[in-house]
């Protein structure tokens, strides 16, 4: 039985480092790798990119969180947040266990920040019943992450048992 989970939480920033300045995400997969999580939380995680896929020799074939989820981590979600001309980006969960649901819910404060709640059930080995998981990238403004995590609590409180 799974009695201890270990978890992370990162903004990948689309595979890149500060300003853009490089295509990190081939490093940032071996550093999530090295901390042992059986549960990742990712936020803006590029679903696909045509521009970057021409013009970037190394850049991963499969979306960001299949290219980081490889065979470590055997289940993911994608929630698909902000969509453009050359792709789109949202938040990801990776796991070592089964996720059995999973449903992406827009909490966009206004037109110029789109933001998920990206919610999963994984089926842990010897629970008696699904965690529940959600995975989120809160506004900027303060009034943005009020009225997000209303939309937080109202989607959990009658989804979630008070023990899962």
């Amino acid at each position: 039985m799974t009695e201890t989970l270990h978890i992370a939480t990162y903004n990948i920033h689309k595979g890149f480092s500060n300003f853009n300045r490089r295509m990190v995400v081939h490093e940032l997969r071996e550093r999530l790798r090295q901390l042992g999580a059986d549960l990742v939380f990712l936020q803006e995680v590029q679903g696909n990119h045509s521009r970057h896929a021409e013009r970037i020799a190394d850049w991963p074939e499969a979306p960001q969180y299949e290219f980081l989820a490889d065979s470590v981590w055997q289940d993911f979600a994608y929630g698909r947040n902000a969509v453009y001309d050359q792709g789109h980006h949202g938040n990801a969960v990776l796991s070592r266990y089964p996720i059995v649901r999973w449903e992406n819910k827009d909490i966009s404060a206004h037109a110029l920040e789109a933001r998920g709640l990206l919610h999963c059930e994984i089926e842990v080995v010897g629970w008696r019943s699904t965690l529940h998981c959600v995975c989120v990238h809160l506004g900027l403004t303060n009034r943005a992450r009020r009225l997000q995590l209303t939309a937080l609590r109202r989607r959990t409180d009658p989804r979630a048992p008070r023990n899962g």
